[in-house]
């Protein structure tokens, strides 16, 4: 079983390589080739199994704006995510505190995402079963639900496993959807360690039995501030610039879980990553409909670049 973990190179020096234990093979130019490693469990003593390390956003250091290189994403024959729609799951934000409104931000902005040109990116990229081939699809109505969990209580500090059993809860609330990515939010003061110095946020998988869940780790974005893509860039008429963080990490982690559903399995380049390799290059506000959102590049294995619409 491999293990695979890669960071984004950010404009303006704030991304790069990360330390860590759970990081490995930090290779030039701030990004992460993959290393081998062992499975960590989701749920001790069950069948539940967390696939890979999780595939991260790394935070600060003093990578010169540009400095990363780029290239084509390589079909593993792994899943892509062929009708992608998002489960939110907002875990003790009614208990510990939404100060930014963080929780209505990303409710709009995936309600608002689908059908757009900046999520027809994805369509160039597909899965083959047998001998057909499916491209991913891009359609209106992405949102599939939300859930403020507040049953379960979030520990200060919730390691990996703890999120990834989050997130089968969110499975569990919402029902199995094989192109579902269920977002695990944590709210106001409760992050992962590491957050703000070593990650912004990361996607990965988890076997709840047979099925593959494709989640994302989102943590309360704000509050890392700079380190995290607030006050990017002059923010649109819909966030604020404290926030733009929210849209740039979230979007790209939403993107990367589509197009790389078990991390390192399906469109992935082994130096720079995932089709989010770019996302810290070329951030601007993009109109999503009648909402405009700040946002980042994706991967166009179609043009070899860049891009923000397809």
């Amino acid at each position: 079983m491999r293990l695979r973990t890669l960071s984004y190179p950010r404009l303006r020096g704030i991304l790069g390589c990360a330390a860590a234990l759970a990081f490995a093979g930090c290779g030039a130019n701030g990004s992460i080739a993959p290393a081998t490693g062992s499975t960590t469990p989701a749920r001790v003593g069950t069948v539940h199994v967390l696939r890979y390390l999780p595939t991260r956003y790394a935070a600060r250091t003093v990578v010169p704006d540009g400095s990363s290189g780029t290239g084509p994403l390589t079909y593993f024959k792994g899943p892509v995510l062929l009708k992608p729609k998002v489960y939110l799951i907002f875990w003790g934000y009614k208990k510990y505190g939404d100060p930014d409104k963080v929780a209505p931000l990303l409710e709009a902005y995936f309600k608002s995402v689908g059908g757009s040109g900046h999520d027809n990116i994805y369509t160039q990229y597909y899965d083959v079963v047998g001998s057909k081939t499916n491209y991913i699809t891009n359609f209106k109505g992405q949102l599939g639900g939300v859930w403020f969990d507040n049953r379960n209580p979030e520990p200060p500090e919730p390691t990996d496993a703890q999120i990834a059993d989050e997130s089968l809860h969110g499975v569990s609330h919402f029902g199995y959807d094989a192109n579902g990515s269920y977002i695990v939010a944590t709210p106001h003061g409760r992050n992962s360690q590491g957050f703000g110095t070593t990650n912004c946020g990361y996607h990965s998988s988890v076997y709840d039995s047979a099925n593959l869940v494709a989640y994302t780790y989102l943590p309360y974005v704000p509050e890392a501030g700079a380190e995290c893509g607030a006050d990017y860039i002059a923010p649109p008429k819909d966030e604020s610039g404290k926030d733009e963080g929210v849209t740039i990490i979230g979007g790209g982690l939403y993107g990367a879980s589509i197009t790389d559903a078990d991390p390192g399995t399906a469109w992935y380049n082994v130096e720079y990553g995932e089709i989010t390799e770019c996302t810290w290059k070329g951030i601007q506000n993009d109109p999503f409909g009648k909402k405009s959102y700040t946002t980042g590049s994706l991967y166009s294995n179609a043009t070899q670049s860049c891009i923000q619409a397809y």
